[in-house]
């Protein structure tokens, strides 16, 4: 990660998962529904509530998910 155009994947989300002691779910949109669907989670030793949810696009590029701000909201998820 210390070279451009390098990232972290899936090692880099197991380790932090286990540096923060924390959760971390993994979700991908399921291109029939536009829903979001997990397709990993680390750290499940750490418990359960209050993941860091992480939303994979392909191709490397990951964006952190955040709860609505307002429970109006249409949308389950949104990026930060």
């Amino acid at each position: 990660m210390r070279q451009p155009h390098i990232w972290g994947g899936e090692p880099e989300l197991l380790m932090y998962s286990h540096f923060l002691q924390t959760p971390i779910t993994l979700y991908t949109r399921d291109k029939n529904s536009g829903t979001l669907k997990i397709i990993s989670e680390y750290g499940q030793e750490y418990g359960k509530e209050n993941p860091i949810r992480v939303l994979y696009h392909g191709y490397g590029h990951y964006d952190v998910l955040t709860s609505p701000v307002s429970s109006a909201s249409s949308k389950p998820w949104k990026k930060r």
